[in-house]
């Protein structure tokens, strides 16, 4: 991979953190006991971006057995733009960070409360990443300021722009 400058880096770090902050839903790829590759689709907490990325889930699911087996894991964004971030996985039992993050949504899907002991929040450490950039919008305004100052061809609506960072 070639080594970007800290512009070039910071840039590439800000539209990473507009990709995860705007989803909603993530797939979190772990490995089974058996070594197979399992995803599933998990909700994203609304929280800013800092390199970590936070889940709620129960601790008596398979997920959780994977990741106390092996920690490693994969987040995949697919909406208007795509990432995939990997990092290792810490188990929080924060009562009050838990809390923060609890909506109805959770009480339907888990039946029971945040404060139950069998709830528990995963902080997945973002290690590296690549995305691909397909909004629109950025490439218009990119178009629109190389016409103004009149340099190279404009990016092809149909082209995305693909990065991968190492965090």
């Amino acid at each position: 991979m070639e080594q970007m400058n800290s512009q070039e880096a910071q840039k590439t770090r800000e539209v990473l953190k507009g990709i995860i902050e705007s989803a909603d839903v993530a797939m979190l790829v772990t490995t089974n006991l058996e070594g197979h590759i399992v995803s599933r689709p998990m909700q994203l907490q609304k929280v800013e971006f800092d390199g970590d990325i936070w889940f709620l889930t129960r601790k008596d699911t398979d997920k959780y057995d994977e990741i106390k087996h092996n920690e490693i894991v994969n987040v995949i964004i697919a909406e208007k733009s795509y990432a995939s971030i990997t990092g290792h996985t810490e188990i929080v039992d924060d009562l009050e960070l838990k809390k923060k993050f609890w909506n109805d949504a959770y009480k339907m899907m888990f039946d029971l409360d945040y404060t139950d002991p069998r709830v528990t929040l995963l902080k997945i450490h973002a290690e590296s990443a690549e995305y691909w950039e397909t909004g629109s919008t950025i490439k218009n305004i990119y178009n629109f300021v190389k016409k103004v100052v009149g340099k190279e061809e404009p990016v092809e609506p149909s082209k995305s722009t693909n990065e991968s960072i190492e965090l």
